[in-house]
């Protein structure tokens, strides 16, 4: 990790853009398919799931009765995808929740639920005062969510150190010896789409 970078996180002069998202989203992601990590069932998506729903959503909503799924969701709904991380996990089997990063209109991320859900609104005071710690609440609520923590821990008072955090963890696997093992050895399996994918 740039060391420059990781200064402006500290002191919070840079807020979290979608790769620093996508790679804490990746860190996530090997941390349960090590099992270094066990959330309860959760997975995690990759930017390109992100971007497959952006888009699949899209013509969903055109066309809400003659959409037709793609494979590519099936084979995430099945735990064979991502290559990179899969789990083999059956969604609504296994899992119960998807956690993945994406941008409707702006950045934000996605929890779709596997299952039927209700909403409950949690009385909280206001978050986020400076407006530059989107991404940090964001991967603190994830994490969290994930780890069976109250959502309050996260407040403005503490988000410098949530932030530290972040960069450290990032930091962290970035000098992990079997993270960039599995990174530098990863080889794609020869498989191309029955049709080909458009991606926006």
């Amino acid at each position: 990790m740039d060391f420059e970078k990781m200064r402006k996180y500290l002191l919070g002069l840079h807020s979290f853009d979608m790769l620093d998202m996508d790679a804490m989203m990746y860190l996530f992601r090997e941390r349960t398919a090590l099992p270094r990590w066990r959330p309860d069932r959760v997975t995690f998506m990759n930017c390109m799931f992100s971007n497959q729903i952006i888009t699949a959503y899209g013509k969903f909503d055109g066309n809400m009765r003659g959409y037709k799924i793609d494979d590519n969701f099936l084979e995430y709904g099945r735990g064979d995808l991502p290559y990179h991380g899969s789990t083999c996990s059956v969604w609504s089997v296994d899992v119960d929740q998807q956690q993945g990063r994406g941008s409707f209109c702006r950045p934000h991320s996605t929890n779709r639920q596997g299952c039927p859900y209700t909403v409950s609104y949690v009385p909280m005071h206001g978050l986020n005062m400076s407006g530059d710690d989107c991404g940090a609440y964001l991967l603190k609520f994830i994490e969290c969510h994930l780890l069976g923590l109250d959502f309050s821990l996260v407040n403005d008072e503490n988000i410098k150190e949530a932030r530290h955090k972040i960069a450290y963890d990032l930091w962290e696997a970035a000098n992990d010896a079997v993270l960039q093992s599995r990174m530098s050895t990863f080889k794609p399996p020869k498989r191309a789409p029955v049709k080909p994918v458009q991606l926006g």
